[in-house]
């Protein structure tokens, strides 16, 4: 397993009161398997998946991902660790207005000590696979929605990492727009052969998947066929 979950437990504290989001969470996703994390706006989705990367901690429980327990780790540890093994893609893009289309796709490469030239080298293949050869050059404001999404989909991928997280990557974009941006995800991650997990509320993008799991009431259900609350 690339991914393991063990007994997960997160709670947050409002007003001295402490209120569960998690609940002994267990998961397991398989080296390639591309899963859909399906649930209603507020069932912990977001939080699961920060916990997945490293973002945040569990008060309780074990994340293992290739068989390293990520949240034993320093802050320090868990920040490289991301870096190099896991791949982000947000909902709002979260792309650096000061830099250029290609220097936010090439910044993984960057921070983890690539040589110039391979960046570049790197940086053009994926824009030609995102459908945006040319487009290097130019920063963020300059580009559409669905544009600076491909390109945060890029950035997710460029260094290869072992695990993707993806939350809520069509959330912000039209029918359409975030029908070719699934397919670009999936295509992309299949074609590297990676773990991709997807937190959506939408039943069109669980259905991209190989399997779904539904986060309710702080614990996860997996479902077969028809997808159910």
């Amino acid at each position: 397993m690339l991914v393991e979950a063990k007994g997960l437990v997160r709670t947050f504290v409002e007003g001295g009161v402490e209120h569960p989001v998690l609940q002994g969470i267990d998961l397991q996703v398989g080296e390639g398997e591309c899963i859909a994390l399906l649930g209603r706006s507020g069932s912990g989705k977001s939080t699961l998946l920060n916990l997945l990367a490293g973002i945040d901690t569990p008060d309780a429980g074990e994340i293992l991902i290739r068989g390293q327990c990520i949240n034993r780790l320093s802050e320090r540890d868990r920040t490289l660790f991301r870096r190099r093994h896991i791949g982000f893609v947000y909902q709002l893009f979260n792309l650096i207005p000061t830099l250029t289309v290609g220097e936010n796709i090439g910044l993984p490469l960057e921070l983890n000590g690539i040589a110039e030239a391979e960046i570049g080298e790197r940086v053009e293949r994926l824009l030609r696979e995102i459908g945006l050869q040319g487009r290097g050059g130019a920063f963020p404001d300059r580009i559409s929605g669905g544009e600076q999404q491909r390109v945060a989909v890029a950035r997710a991928l460029i260094h290869v990492p072992a695990l993707i997280l993806a939350d809520e990557p069509t959330g912000n974009l039209d029918a359409e727009t975030g029908r070719h941006i699934l397919q670009l995800l999936t295509g992309l991650s299949r074609q590297y052969g990676r773990t991709l997990i997807i937190v959506t509320h939408s039943l069109a993008v669980a259905h991209a998947a190989d399997r779904v799991v539904t986060l309710k009431e702080g614990g996860l259900t997996s479902v077969a066929g028809e997808f159910a609350w």
